[in-house]
């Protein structure tokens, strides 16, 4: 990939374990380790950290335009569904920002609706800024 992209550390918003691999990496950040249950097959995924990178690979055919169900490889629960994708309809599943906050991702395979958010914006940008070591001069909260 040639942007500069942002890695996102995320955990588990269940039992509140790491889901970063640090011993698969996408686009040269570590990924993000997931079990997936698609088409009646069970597997293990792993996501791109970068936001909005969305390479991924995993040890089952991913079938597009399927609906994946997302577990942690920890508690092997179910990620939370937090809405319905804006763009296809599929469930958006979320986890939670190490730093504060969540990423919702589309469970459909090939959607790429994602975001972030954050109950407290100030907090959240803030963490941000200080894991990525920007500037002060950059922050204007």
């Amino acid at each position: 990939m040639s942007k500069n992209l942002i890695s996102l550390k995320v955990k588990c918003p269940n039992c509140d374990q790491s889901l970063m691999d640090y011993t698969h990496f996408l686009n040269a950040k570590p990924s993000i380790k997931l079990h997936i249950d698609l088409a009646g097959k069970h597997g293990i995924i792993n996501l791109c950290s970068s936001y909005g990178c969305y390479e991924k690979i995993s040890n089952i055919e991913l079938v597009e335009n399927e609906i994946a169900r997302l577990s942690c490889t920890h508690c092997k629960k179910e990620l939370p569904v937090s809405a319905s994708c804006s763009e296809c309809g599929a469930p958006l599943v979320h986890f939670t920002l190490e730093k504060g906050g969540k990423v919702h991702v589309c469970s459909r395979i090939g959607c790429k609706k994602h975001f972030v958010s954050f109950e407290d914006i100030d907090d959240g940008l803030r963490s941000l800024y200080n894991e990525y070591e920007y500037g002060a001069e950059d922050k204007d909260f």
